[in-house]
């Protein structure tokens, strides 16, 4: 009977989400129906535009207190470090992704990851992605404070392909009001912050070095990515260190987030 009830829910949360095409609780009904099916603490939905911020679509929080700090850090220039925005600004394809299949190989090292991400994400993160071609990606992302079981994954997988197809209909219904809402340029200081990072002192090598780094690259996936050695990148390493006046990616990421005009001392 349990069991009945239970599907009885869901069938009647989907019914939800069709009534919301187009409307503005679709990404709401989305995320609770998905909980039914799996308790993650987190979720958010945004669409990614071909250059400019990701704007937010829905935020769901486990932990409300919270507050919108994370948010505003994130789109403050954060976003620029995320594996997921990397990957799908280099064309992820459309499905359900997971962390680890996106992520640098020490991503979890990154001090991204440990100032931010595993803070506020938290453990684990899966998206499901959309490319919209001309037009950018939709995510949604579903948080949890520990990794994704096999079976966890699996069950998500099976439901894709319709969590997939609902949220290209509502984007065919809606997209014309996103396109008018949104600011589609990235903010002058938030582009300068990656592309011109510390450019008036480092060389172009050391500059797309310094990115790799803060993005969670390791010297030898930085030399397989940039075709050189990793002895090579080691050198380059030292070098932008001793030119920054810095000795460790710390305080490298200290440096970046002073870019962006954050404060480094602010939660």
């Amino acid at each position: 009977m349990e069991t009945l009830f239970r599907e009885a829910g869901m069938h009647v949360g989907l019914a939800r989400i069709v009534e919301q095409l187009g409307g503005e609780r679709f990404w709401r009904q989305m995320i609770l129906l998905l909980r039914q099916w799996l308790p993650f603490d987190n979720a958010l939905a945004t669409h990614i535009p071909p250059q400019g911020t990701p704007l937010p679509l829905e935020l769901f929080d486990g932990t409300p207190d919270i507050g919108l700090t994370p948010m505003v850090d994130y789109l403050g220039g954060l976003y620029l470090l995320d594996p997921f925005h990397q990957s799908c600004c280099e064309g992820l394809p459309s499905g359900l992704h997971r962390l680890e299949e996106v992520a640098p190989d020490q991503f979890r090292q990154s001090e991204y990851f440990l100032s931010y991400f595993h803070k506020h994400v938290q453990e684990d993160e899966v998206q499901f992605i959309l490319q919209l071609p001309g037009e950018g990606t939709l995510s949604l992302s579903l948080g949890m404070h520990r990794a994704f079981s096999a079976e966890e994954y699996g069950l998500l997988q099976l439901i894709s392909a319709w969590v997939l197809a609902l949220m290209q209909q509502h984007w065919q219904l809606c997209s014309s009001s996103l396109a008018i809402a949104r600011n589609t340029e990235i903010p002058m200081q938030i582009r300068d912050a990656m592309t011109q990072f510390g450019s008036g002192v480092l060389s172009e090598r050391e500059l797309e070095i310094a990115q790799l780094v803060l993005r969670g690259h390791s010297s030898k996936a930085i030399a397989e990515r940039l075709a050189i050695s990793p002895d090579t990148v080691k050198v380059h390493r030292r070098h932008l260190y001793a030119k920054l006046d810095i000795s460790s990616q710390p305080e490298l990421f200290a440096l970046f987030i002073q870019a962006l005009g954050h404060d480094p001392k602010s939660p």
